[in-house]
């Protein structure tokens, strides 16, 4: 794929998943054995279930949680995306708190690379610190 076919599938991958919801489309976007790069979180399980997990816990606790991408540049098989996502903790509890009505935000910035026309392997942060206070975890 193209540096811009890449793109595209990034986006439409954070749409698809993210935005809407469309778990069971999962694995059109990402390899069964995808690497995440990242400290591990208890719990998450490797391979594909571990970024659905992730996502499925957000969208549990924030439905209506929409991902905006700000940046997304590519380079052969590698996409960098910086983004800024915005919910309601209406659902589920997240990160053991009970649903507070409020809207929180938070950023982060994710590097994927594709192959096969797949995410393979992704690292990425997000902004931890500033959700934890916002959920009332860390002071502010």
């Amino acid at each position: 794929m193209t540096a811009e076919a890449n793109k595209a599938h990034v986006r439409t991958y954070f749409q698809t998943i993210w935005n809407e919801g469309r778990f069971d489309e999962e694995p059109r976007f990402v390899d069964e054995n995808v690497v995440v790069h990242a400290a591990p979180i208890p719990g998450i399980p490797d391979g594909i279930a571990g970024p659905l997990t992730i996502v499925k816990t957000f969208r549990a606790a924030m439905p209506d949680i929409q991902i905006v991408i700000g940046d997304l540049v590519a380079e052969g098989d590698t996409v960098v995306q910086r983004w800024t996502a915005a919910g309601t903790h209406t659902g589920a509890p997240l990160f053991g708190v009970p649903p507070t009505g409020k809207q929180y935000r938070m950023s982060g910035i994710n590097e994927f690379r594709l192959a096969g026309g797949r995410i393979v392997e992704r690292w990425g942060v997000m902004d931890e610190v500033s959700l934890l206070r916002q959920l009332g975890l860390a002071p502010a």
